[in-house]
């Protein structure tokens, strides 16, 4: 729209080229330049951050529950809410100390702490070589392993929820799809051209899904036991 007398301007051949060239490039889910140069979309940055802040306010609670455990066995803990719901099956079981003999809580600290810090630098447009991507990558499935364990201990081996867990399943969740499907769209790791619009442009969705599967199971694995604490 031109400013002083109200007409609309054609497009060039040239600008016209480059402006089908850009949705055709969205459409299919290709890489920026920026993302292409080792950097993200503000939206991912955003993502890492929040999951890392929140994972890390879980993680952090989590070990200062275990410390009162620790000082007093028989304390009531603030996230013990019923039978169903809370921490202290957790703290107490074998499961919490899986490697080296470590809390959980630590090792989760860590690692949002870490997705905290990369979700930092991928705000201020700061970029990172394809070696820290694929790390990141790999952390992520890691992590995504560690979830479904967690969620299958909690389900059908403890029978309760707890929680500060809802809270890293609920962050963790987006981090892993963010960061794979942005992952997939610069080229980090190879996958068909198919499966990388999919997970770029259906990533939300994919989120969604997941959150659903999980609701679901939790109301028809615990259908009894809600009956009893609603």
């Amino acid at each position: 729209m031109n400013g002083s007398n109200g007409t609309v301007e054609e497009l060039s051949d040239d600008e016209l080229d480059l402006f089908l060239a850009k949705v055709e490039a969205k459409r299919n889910a290709e890489p920026s330049q920026a993302q292409k140069d080792g950097g993200a979309p503000l939206e991912q940055a955003i993502v890492m951050m929040v999951a890392g802040v929140l994972g890390m306010f879980a993680s952090l609670e989590l070990l200062l529950a275990e410390k009162e455990l620790l000082q007093n066995p028989t304390a009531n803990l603030s996230c013990d809410i019923n039978p169903l719901i809370g921490c202290g099956k957790f703290l107490t079981s074998e499961f919490n100390t899986l490697f080296f003999g470590i809390s959980n809580s630590i090792f989760g600290l860590a690692f949002f702490g870490g997705i905290t810090a990369l979700g930092m630098v991928l705000a201020t447009k700061g970029r990172f070589g394809v070696w820290l991507w694929r790390a990141l990558d790999v952390a992520v499935v890691l992590a995504a392993a560690w979830l479904v364990w967690f969620q299958h201990t909690a389900f059908f081996v403890e029978r309760a929820l707890c929680p500060y867990c809802l809270v890293t399943w609920f962050v963790t969740i987006p981090l892993i799809v963010q960061v794979l499907a942005r992952s997939a769209q610069a080229g980090h790791f190879p996958v068909p051209d198919a499966a990388r619009r999919f997970l770029v442009h259906g990533r939300w969705w994919i989120v969604a899904a997941v959150y659903a599967v999980v609701v679901v199971m939790a109301v028809v694995i615990f259908w009894d036991t809600w009956k009893i604490v609603l």
